[in-house]
């Protein structure tokens, strides 16, 4: 029965499955077992991003100067198709991997009762069928074209032109390469995107469900979280998704300021409120568990504390008065080192924290989300300070 159990685990998926995911397996862009990250990212960048160069090379718009942003140089489209397309992609390898591990730590450090396997068992099966869910992915395909549709009218109102819409007048024409810009490349990645989310979702639900089961947390455990510090490292790859969102907000503020000539101090609003909903968006699911680690913390406090001061009754009889207590007391022998251990235990118990993270968890998801609007920043520093600032670091001068 365990064993069975335990390829059950092993084939808990968030990715593996799925409309796309099945015909991407008949198309030996994913084997049988494994992900194949490095193939489907050239198979993606080869219908969304190649076709547009090619179109747009056919129309001469790749490198006109009377266009306000030709292709070669819209930054956006870089960042889009060539760099958070194949993070969203190369997020299902560390994603997935780290949602398995998750689900093994639970079963195996004994978190989870044996009288409530069943109860775990079921959680992962519901996971499974709503990401198998066979309408899920058109639906999400479908809100991808609507949301492209509403983009597309909104930059048709524009009068300049640009690679993909041509001014004519008070009115814009999409070129050839707007046309599959519009209808391919764009609803392509905000499908990626959108199945993102989804899964996301689905590991909100089985948290959540997780929640629920009677685990044995400890209050003295010293990962100052009943034993869940676990995951706050586990969760840091989901700051995947922000990541890539991050990526293609930073090649479109890049793209304002060098063609629009933008100030960056208009994105910093704008940037932080990016930031801390994205930290929210992150961390969110695990806050599941505050009620149980809070109601833990408070047991603690009670629990030990009447221990404490028990204990602390005797020592002081013991060892101040010199009055040996009859009986055996709470912890067999009321001496000095018991004392430091019990002591010990009841500041691990004040110390321990009602969310199963920490600050570094909060700082390295909120480095990995900041990183790609780095470039942003180098944009608005001309280069002769930013050799300074190096010649500063390295050498002291």
């Amino acid at each position: 029965m365990e064993k069975t159990f335990s390829l059950h685990i092993h084939d808990f998926s968030l990715v593996r499955g799925g409309a796309i995911y099945q015909l991407l397996l008949r198309l030996s862009l994913i084997k049988p077992g494994s992900i194949s990250i490095i193939r489907r990212c050239i198979f993606f960048a080869l219908i969304t991003w190649l076709p547009l160069l090619v179109l747009s090379v056919v129309q001469g718009r790749a490198l006109d100067s009377a266009l306000k942003v030709p292709f070669l140089k819209d930054i956006e489209a870089y960042s889009r198709f060539l760099i958070a397309v194949p993070v969203l992609i190369a997020a299902e390898v560390v994603i997935d991997t780290s949602v398995r591990t998750t689900a093994k730590y639970f079963l195996h450090s004994g978190l989870v009762e044996p009288a409530e396997l069943s109860d775990f068992k079921a959680a992962m099966r519901e996971i499974a069928k709503l990401r198998d869910w066979v309408f899920l992915e058109p639906c999400l395909l479908l809100i991808a074209y609507i949301l492209t549709g509403i983009v597309f009218t909104h930059r048709l109102t524009s009068v300049t032109s640009v690679w993909s819409a041509i001014a004519t007048g008070t009115t814009k024409q999409l070129t050839l390469a707007g046309w599959w810009y519009a209808l391919v490349s764009l609803p392509i990645s905000q499908f990626l995107l959108f199945r993102w989310l989804w899964r996301f979702l689905l590991w909100f639900r089985f948290l959540w469900r997780l929640s629920q089961l009677n685990l044995q947390l400890v209050a003295t455990h010293a990962d100052l979280a009943g034993g869940l510090g676990f995951l706050g490292l586990n969760q840091i790859p989901f700051g995947s998704i922000p990541f890539a969102i991050s990526i293609v907000l930073s090649g479109n503020f890049c793209q304002k300021v060098i063609y629009q000539g933008v100030s960056i101090a208009t994105f910093k609003f704008q940037i932080i409120i990016f930031l801390v909903l994205s930290l929210i968006f992150t961390l969110v699911p695990l806050l599941v568990f505050s009620g149980k680690l809070l109601k833990l913390k408070i047991q603690g406090f009670q629990r030990y504390g009447s221990l404490v001061s028990q204990h602390n009754l005797l020592f002081e009889q013991k060892w101040v008065k010199g009055k040996v207590p009859k009986g055996e007391s709470p912890l067999g022998s009321p001496d000095i080192s018991s004392l430091a251990d019990l002591g010990a235990s009841f500041e691990t118990i004040k110390k321990m924290r009602i969310v199963p993270f920490g600050l570094g968890t909060v700082i390295i998801l909120g480095s990995l989300i900041i990183l790609p609007l780095l470039p942003l920043f180098l944009i608005a520093i001309p280069l002769e300070q930013i050799t300074d600032i190096a010649l500063k670091v390295l050498f002291g001068v």
